[in-house]
């Protein structure tokens, strides 16, 4: 779970992404779960959503 939460944030250091994209360079196989965890990180700051593009970036 930590690993995961790393994993999320160096793939959105560089750029932001979509749900699916983020799924792919962190290497979380469960969608679900991604999101959930992305949402957990939005709620402490850590990520934000652009609701107008649709993409996860750092907070």
């Amino acid at each position: 779970m930590l690993n995961d939460r790393e994993n999320i944030l160096s793939a959105l250091r560089e750029k932001p992404l979509k749900v699916h994209e983020v799924m792919k360079r962190a290497n979380v196989a469960n969608e679900e779960a991604c999101q959930s965890l992305l949402l957990k990180m939005r709620d402490e700051g850590l990520v934000k959503f652009d609701i107008h593009k649709g993409r996860w970036l750092i907070g």
